[in-house]
């Protein structure tokens, strides 16, 4: 192999450990929302397009649908941006349609947040790119249903007073959905909720049962001792200074 050729090869085996590497070390966004200001802050260094999206998405309640094809890298650093401006300029490398609800109300039009238009959903293409067949949820819809009702029947939840953009977004994709799908929806979050639940309770009885047999076997080995010491104090001298020892090596390890 001439020197031209092996000069060649390393450059581009160089190249793909670099790429490799960088996939390896990327970070994630760093993504913080305000639900009661609908202001959000993005900071990325060459992340995954998808997966910061997808975080807007959960944090914001706004459905978005993307065509694995518009899949990118992105650098952006905003601070408390309007969410509309910051998913514009996040992604200036697509084609995207924003998809707002416009409330129903009775009487004249008003100024309240509850009957301003809310953006609900957001459809992303490859550049130059207009059909929408080929996009898809960044979120599973059983998940995000889980997440927002959860939110939505929490005590907590009822007892914030604050404006919070992202349930309501998400009371209106619902009231949007055909009715058998909003009720299968909402179904199988409760089931998710309650299983949730569930597991819950026998994690927290599984630990109390360890825990009594920690203690159960804790009191055997004490009244062990103090039966050795009333015994034999030697050996239980002995026993308790090698005790001792072994704490001592845990301790400086």
């Amino acid at each position: 192999m001439s020197f031209f050729h092996r000069l060649l090869c390393q450059i581009v085996f160089a190249s793909v450990i670099f790429l490799m590497n960088a996939q390896l070390w990327a970070e994630p966004a760093r993504v913080s929302y305000d639900k009661s200001s609908d202001k959000i802050s993005i900071h990325a260094n060459d992340a995954s397009y998808k997966e910061t999206v997808a975080r807007i998405a959960t944090l914001t309640g706004v459905e978005i649908l993307m065509d694995p094809k518009a899949e990118h890298n992105v650098t952006i650093d905003v601070s408390a941006l309007p969410l509309e401006t910051a998913l514009k300029q996040l992604s200036r490398r697509t084609s995207f349609v924003l998809i707002h609800d416009s409330p129903e109300i009775d009487g004249e039009p008003s100024s309240s947040e509850l009957t301003r238009p809310v953006l609900i959903r957001m459809r992303i293409l490859p550049k130059g790119e207009f059909n929408a067949s080929t996009a898809y949820p960044v979120l599973a819809p059983i998940g995000e249903a889980f997440i927002r009702e959860k939110d939505r029947y929490s005590a907590s939840a009822q007892s914030v007073e604050i404006f919070n953009h992202a349930q309501r977004r998400w009371e209106a994709r619902l009231k949007a959905m055909p009715v058998e799908k909003r009720e299968k929806l909402v179904e199988a979050a409760q089931e998710k909720r309650e299983k949730v639940a569930q597991n819950r309770i026998e994690r927290e009885q599984r630990k109390k049962v360890h825990a009594e047999k920690r203690t159960a076997h804790k009191e055997r080995r004490e009244a062990r001792f103090e039966e050795l010491r009333l015994s034999n104090p030697e050996r239980y001298a002995l026993r308790m200074k090698q005790r001792e020892e072994r704490q001592q090596r845990v301790e400086h390890e």
